[in-house]
């Protein structure tokens, strides 16, 4: 049987070096060991206590992780979603009232991954949960090639060294997708995105924009805020200029810090209050340093004069002559 066409992937190692890999889907006998490598793992999971599927709800239960009030939670999530989608799909409705429905069904599926995501992590425990993930491993590690179409791993030991290697979790994506006939797109093809993206109140990423084109926020109350691309509040002038601001609209530096003329506090009397030394913003600082400046000067310069006279004084020649006699000498002679 021949193998099918091999597919070419361009990625990193953890290094960040470039790194060019094949994926071969697997062919009848890779499929034959895979199913090996699925009993084998079943097989000890059980051995080692994992729960079958079909008790896992009750074992949720038990251990109170998804209870009554969970699932009434989730059934409701799920219906909001299907009536955005069946409302959408009717139209008859006003573009804004449309896009905030839009707007609340993307915050109802966030909500509704956070209420299966742990459900979805003990699914992965079961014994027909680790079998899956270990027969998807053994595809993985026998799928992956080098440009000669070698295996890329001599040893499913050395594949698992190397398993979070950015090129391997990019393969595994590849894989799942083909196996699994997973939507690449499946994001963008979401009825909401797809309206969303349709009238353009988002980017090519499906982050949500305004009328100019400039990244928006909107909080769990409605408000919308403009944000940069790394989601910080911004706000922008006549110009197009961009600065950084707090959620209130209050210009702050790049650092995150209120960008105000300090001004000295006040007491009692309405009178200015000294910065304390040490204290204050870099603008008070320099205020006092430039205060401080020209007094230093000035001593400076008198200790320099002062420097000059007595150095000019002991220099001055000694008188020429005899010297005097002292009372000593007299004496002396």
């Amino acid at each position: 049987m021949a193998k099918l066409k091999r597919i070419k992937l361009e990625s990193i190692d953890s290094k960040g070096d470039k790194k060019t890999i094949y994926l071969q889907l697997p062919d009848s006998e890779e499929n034959k060991e895979a199913q090996l490598a699925y009993n084998r793992a079943f097989r000890e999971a059980l051995q080692s206590g994992a729960v079958l599927r079909q008790k896992l709800n009750k074992v949720m239960e038990e251990q109170g992780v998804w209870d009554d009030a969970k699932e009434a939670e989730y059934n409701t999530v799920l219906e909001q979603i299907h009536e955005g989608e069946r409302t959408l799909s009717k139209g008859g409705i006003s573009l804004n009232e449309a896009r905030e429905l839009a707007i609340e069904m993307r915050k109802c599926r966030t909500e509704f991954r956070a209420l299966i995501a742990e459900r979805s992590s003990m699914d992965s425990n079961t014994a027909e949960g680790q079998a899956d993930n270990e027969r998807f491993s053994h595809l993985l590690y026998a799928c992956l090639k080098d440009d000669k179409g070698a295996k890329l791993f001599k040893t499913k030991e050395d594949y698992e060294k190397k398993a979070t290697e950015p090129y391997v979790i990019q393969a595994a994506g590849e894989l799942a997708e083909k196996l699994y006939g997973l939507d690449p797109n499946y994001e963008k093809n979401l009825p909401e995105n797809k309206f969303l993206q349709s009238y353009k109140f988002t980017d090519h990423a499906l982050r949500l924009i305004n009328d100019n084109g400039h990244l928006i926020d909107i909080d769990e109350e409605g408000v919308e805020r403009l944000i940069d691309e790394n989601g910080r509040f911004v706000t922008y002038d006549k110009e197009g200029g961009q600065s950084f601001v707090d959620k209130d609209g209050n210009v702050v530096t790049e650092e995150g810090d209120y960008d105000n003329e300090f001004k000295p506090f006040l007491d009692a009397k309405g009178k200015e209050v000294p910065v304390p030394e040490g204290e204050g913003d870099d603008e008070a600082e320099a205020q006092v340093k430039e205060t401080a400046e020209p007094e230093a000067k000035v001593e400076a310069e008198a200790e320099t004069e002062e420097v000059k006279e007595e150095t000019a004084e002991k220099k001055k020649p000694a008188k020429r002559g005899r010297p005097k006699k002292t009372q000593s000498e007299t004496q002396t002679e």
